[in-house]
């Protein structure tokens, strides 16, 4: 049986790049068509990488989040979030089949070696994509008027008294947006913390409020 010729490496790799594989499809799929929870698909835990030297840090209620995070960088490449779920499916999924392909070739850590950088590449290669989609959509194609008074998820820290930019995801023109936001509050307000659209601070930043 061909399970059974696969070496104890092969059957581990094939294993955990089938399930990455077939969980990301459905994750991209769910995103493409605009569900609601697709924002789910950008996980808990995310790090901003600046090139410009800043490397910070988010998690799930916002604790982790820096005074740094939501510095914009010159460089057209910063910003990066590279530990998200879709981060982490693609590392595994890539990095096993690599694995999966390598193991009858080379020795075992060669294989694993080589697995993890070909993972690691495409983490990255895939949060470039996935962050000039974004761009794509928030870089004034469309029409935020529309979008006072709806309602949306912070994604990125909001900074308190309007000092900072972070971002917001809501569902806009029949499409997942992540735009920046700012807010005029007295506290900062943390990501996964529902907000109200209230204005308008010009065509690609909206003004938000806590609910």
């Amino acid at each position: 049986m061909w399970w059974d010729n696969l070496s104890n490496l092969q059957q581990v790799s094939f294993i955990v790049a089938i399930s990455a594989t077939i969980i990301m499809v459905i994750f991209i799929i769910l995103m493409l068509i605009g569900m609601d929870g697709a924002e789910s698909f950008d996980g808990d835990v995310d790090i901003d990488i600046d090139f410009d030297g800043d490397i910070d840090f988010d998690d799930v209620d916002g604790t982790g989040d820096v005074d740094g995070y939501n510095h914009d960088s010159i460089i057209s490449i910063s910003g990066l979030r590279i530990l998200t779920i879709r981060g982490v499916l693609a590392f595994f999924s890539i990095g096993g089949w690599t694995v999966y392909l390598l193991a009858d070739d080379v020795s075992v850590w060669l294989a694993i070696v080589i697995g993890i950088i070909a993972g690691a590449i495409a983490s990255v290669l895939l949060a470039m994509a996935m962050k000039a989609t974004m761009k794509l959509e928030s870089s004034g194609n469309l029409d935020y008027k529309g979008a006072v008074g709806k309602t949306a998820v912070v994604y990125i820290r909001v900074p308190k008294n309007a000092i900072g930019k972070g971002k917001v995801i809501f569902t806009h023109q029949g499409k997942m947006v992540e735009v920046d936001a700012i807010t005029k509050e007295k506290e900062d307000i943390m990501s996964k913390t529902e907000v109200k659209i209230i204005s308008l601070e010009n065509e690609t930043t909206l003004v938000v409020k806590k609910l």
